[in-house]
């Protein structure tokens, strides 16, 4: 069985602001509501170019933010300024929606189960000594965090050049901060700089509250400063929001953008639900597989995996806090070299039960029917979406000439 989509790369490059306003009626994604499809007929060309021009006016519209600001902070005297804040990156063209393997990929093949196991030994304080590390990082395709910081033809994040900034005093480099987003939020995020003379943060959560009523543990100050300008220039609806990731630590941030359509959880929560659903029968065939094999025990947490890796750990590291998993053998190997073996062995296990029950190739096909619908059901907002954006950019481009 074959998924309907199979993909690689992550989104396109972007034209330049002053384009982006003069052709915005002819962009790829201008008016996909107009097709009688959208929202209705899955068609992958037609979503992928939704996603490519979301990526595109997501771009741009960070840019000409970012010019509004610079302009305001050089009107006010600022001329060096910290490169991080306006260092933004061409997307590259998505090619498809998502990649096979976004279901999760935790299914070791049965070839690499056998040679590497589900490679937590590689991780352990044994592993760094293992004869096989090397092999096993680069079949993986692993590299240094040095790389991943170097940029050039090597990939990796190419880093701004911000040593001017660097080099201004303390002082100076608070001034611009106050300039930047206000004294509130510099207090809270830059204080530092000046040492003793530190003025006191804004809030430190607790006793704060915000508008909602309720006890916060923290409250981002409101925008102030070059950035409250931009706000004001382009966006009516600046407003405090609580972070639903937050759990139990409650926080709220100011957002002033229009809300995109493709970031909305309850869509993504649905389209989580749908695929959790349709796996449980092959997840129930998979656990009654391990328990044929001896490994009895195992549950599926709420995001559709088994937890691997906390049980290896506790093989290699002894008992951990996390306890969401099988208790090890009464047995099992206290030395390196019989740890792995051991690992090896249960991955091979685990492998061949994913072979027999038909796992991988369910899950694909599962992830790919769940985002096909989420993205058909956001198809038609997205657009909306898309056309209030282009106003904005329409917006940014007079505020930049005036």
């Amino acid at each position: 069985m074959q998924p309907r989509i199979r993909a690689a790369g992550a989104l396109f490059a972007a034209f330049a602001l002053a384009a982006a306003a003069a052709c915005s009626d002819d962009s790829g994604g201008g008016d996909g509501a107009a097709d009688p499809d959208a929202g209705e007929v899955f068609e992958e060309d037609r979503l992928v170019t939704m996603v490519n021009e979301s990526a595109r006016l997501l771009y741009e519209v960070e840019n000409a933010e970012n010019r509004i600001i610079q302009n305001c902070l050089e009107q006010g005297g600022f001329d060096v300024h910290d490169q991080l804040w306006f260092t933004t990156y061409e997307p590259e063209e998505q090619e498809a929606l998502y990649a096979a393997e976004d279901w999760g990929d935790w299914l070791p093949p049965s070839d690499e189960a056998a040679q590497y196991g589900l490679g937590v030994w590689s991780m352990t304080d044994g592993g760094q000594s293992d004869p096989d590390l090397d092999a096993y990082r680069d079949f993986k395709g692993f590299v240094d965090d040095g790389d991943l910081m170097a940029g050039g033809e090597g990939g990796g994040v190419n880093l701004p050049d911000n040593a001017a900034f660097e080099a201004l005093s303390p002082q100076e480099q608070y001034d611009w901060y106050v300039a930047f987003y206000g004294e509130a939020t510099a207090a809270d995020e830059n204080g530092y700089l000046l040492g003793d003379d530190a003025p006191e943060p804004s809030n430190s959560g607790g006793d704060e509250e915000a508008d909602f009523g309720d006890d916060f543990d923290y409250v981002q100050p409101e925008p102030g400063g070059c950035q409250r300008e931009m706000i004001d220039a382009l966006y009516d609806d600046l407003q405090l929001v609580e972070d639903a990731e937050g759990g139990e630590y409650r926080t709220a941030y100011w957002e002033w953008r229009q809300a995109n359509p493709m970031d909305d959880a309850a869509s993504i929560d649905a389209a989580n639900v749908a695929y959790r659903e349709a796996m449980a029968p092959v997840q129930a065939a998979l656990i009654e597989c391990l328990e044929g094999r001896g490994r009895a025990g195992w549950e599926f947490g709420e995001e559709g995996s088994l937890p691997l890796t906390d049980y290896l750990y506790e093989l290699y590291e002894g008992p951990q806090d996390v306890q969401d998993h099988p208790s090890l053998p009464d047995d099992a190997p206290s030395d390196y070299e019989g740890q792995k073996e051991f690992e090896i062995a249960f991955a091979v296990d685990l492998a061949a039960c994913g072979d027999e029950t038909g796992y991988r190739e369910t899950a694909e096909q599962e992830w790919a029917d769940s985002r096909n619908d989420l993205y058909l059901s956001i198809e038609t907002a997205v657009y909306a979406w898309q056309d209030e954006v282009r106003t904005t950019l329409a917006t940014a481009q007079d505020v930049i000439e005036s």
